[in-house]
């Protein structure tokens, strides 16, 4: 081997150690989803990497677990404990590594060949060598476009990670609606049934002194087991919700033991703005940010296609022989390159500029498909408050002046026990609706903030419940009759 080549080869080395310092950062650009998060519903977010960290957010985890546990805590154990979401942050992990192997060299490739003689030349048989050292030179010119490709990829892997946490926020809120109203319509349910079984109690004793018929003390049972069957509804609900939690904030075993304050939040004095929340949404959505990025990518990618379509294949090298006839080495560069003969990249590109279309009629239809998100998902919110609304100033007021005539009515031996005791199932019952209604509204608040990509400006956080619902029917059964006119 001639001092050049060895001196080539040990250049490359040294480039090759260089470029072999380059390491994949452990943070892999958690802090920019940290700070959108931040941004967006001003929660803390966490990456299990098996540090420290680690373990202090368990123990913050599991002090939360210990008392009531508040919406924000919900949203917040759910960020730091699912663990669905820890796998896809990992997404930042295998994308950060994608960019920093796009920004490395490819190595050189060192060919030796030994050629033996079929005779004897000069006395002695002399064995013919050849070395080479060759370098992929278009790997050289290709490296800064398939850093940008990358580093676009990387730059998606952020945003959709973003809206991974932002969605599962969302779905936190919803179910936490969902199982606190759950809570309050089966206290309601429980009420409704002690009411019928009251009422059937009453039924027999009649039926048993000769004053009431078979067929209308069959009735009073028929609505005691209807609504002890509307009870039982109800209670396999708070289980199925209760469980969906579990799994969102990523609990089991001895952590499933909390417990939710009693009461939906009642609305806010201020109504929040629902103006321009189309444009706000386009704006600020993190899965159409993403879906703006992945067009990039491709386009990015046809790009590096279609320039280096022609020199797929660009060695470049040193080659040393040594003529052993002649006792004389040869030096000389070393050039392959491929001949665009047959395949010219036609088809990569072709399903290159297939995806950049697809890609860009997605964007446009998600583009789209938010609007109408957000256009659906606001009327339903001022439709479910106008309702809520209505009950606290007309249904409920309403149904509680039954009740109370009701009881005058009955106190004067004008109507029977069984009115007044369904006057105050009606009541209950409408109290229920209003429960339903209210956590409609709550949950098309949570849809909301979720289809514009963040909070809204009057948040859940800003509201405190009262301890009792406006016009809150009562539900106690020490106020149901408890005697008979004859």
């Amino acid at each position: 081997m001639t001092q050049r080549l060895i001196a080539i080869f040990i250049t490359l080395m040294c480039i090759g150690v260089l470029a072999g310092c380059a390491s994949v950062p452990e943070e892999a650009g958690f802090s920019d989803v940290q700070n959108i998060i931040e941004q967006r519903i001003g929660r803390r977010v966490h990456w299990s990497q098996g540090t420290s960290e680690d373990a202090a957010v368990i123990d913050a985890v599991r002090l939360m677990l210990q008392q009531e546990l508040t919406l924000d805590e919900a949203v917040q154990i759910s960020l730091l404990n699912n663990r669905s979401l820890q796998a896809t942050y990992e997404d930042l992990g295998i994308a950060q590594a994608d960019l920093v192997q796009a920004g490395l060299l490819r190595n050189p490739t060192f060919g030796a060949s030994f050629r033996f003689p079929d005779k004897t030349v000069g006395g002695h048989r002399s064995t013919n060598t050849e070395f080479s050292v060759v370098q992929d030179f278009l790997d050289l010119l290709v490296r800064p476009l398939r850093k940008k490709v990358a580093a676009a990829q990387f730059e998606q892997a952020k945003l959709r990670v973003g809206n991974a946490v932002l969605n599962l926020a969302a779905a936190v809120r919803s179910t936490y609606y969902a199982l606190q109203a759950d809570e309050q319509i089966l206290e309601m349910r429980r009420t409704v049934v002690q009411a019928t079984e009251a009422a059937v109690d009453i039924a027999t004793r009649q039926h048993d002194a000769g004053t009431l018929k078979t067929l209308d003390l069959a009735n009073q049972h028929g609505f005691h087991v209807q609504a002890k069957l509307d009870m039982t509804r109800t209670d396999i609900q708070i289980v199925v919700d209760r469980e969906r939690l579990n799994r969102l904030m990523g609990l089991w075993g001895a952590d499933t033991t909390w417990k939710l304050p009693g009461r939906l939040p009642e609305l806010s004095a201020d109504e929040i703005p629902l103006e321009h929340l189309e444009s706000l949404a386009v704006s600020q959505r993190l899965d159409l940010a993403a879906a703006r990025q992945e067009t990039l990518v491709i386009s990015h990618a046809l790009l590096l296609t279609r320039k280096y379509r022609y020199f797929y294949v660009f060695d470049v090298g040193v080659n040393t022989e040594h003529d052993v006839a002649d006792n004389v080495n040869f030096t000389g560069p070393n050039l392959t390159i491929e001949l665009p003969i047959f395949d010219q990249r036609q088809a990569e590109i072709a399903r290159l500029e297939a995806q950049l279309r697809q890609s860009q009629q997605r964007l446009s239809s998600l583009a789209i498909d938010i609007r109408s998100e957000v256009r659906d998902i606001r009327n339903r919110l001022l439709t479910a408050r106008n309702m809520v609304e209505y009950y606290q100033e007309v249904i409920l007021p309403l149904r509680q002046r039954i009740v109370d005539e009701s009881q005058l009515y009955y106190n004067g031996m004008l109507i029977g026990v069984y009115e007044l005791l369904l006057a105050k199932q009606n009541q209950i019952n409408t109290g229920r609706e209003y429960i339903e209604t209210l956590r409609d509204y709550w949950i098309a608040m949570s849809d909301l903030e979720r289809a514009v990509g963040g909070r809204l400006l009057v948040t859940e956080e800003t509201i405190h419940p009262p301890a009792q619902p406006v016009e809150q029917p009562a539900t106690q059964p020490s106020k149901l009759p408890n005697h008979i006119h004859h």
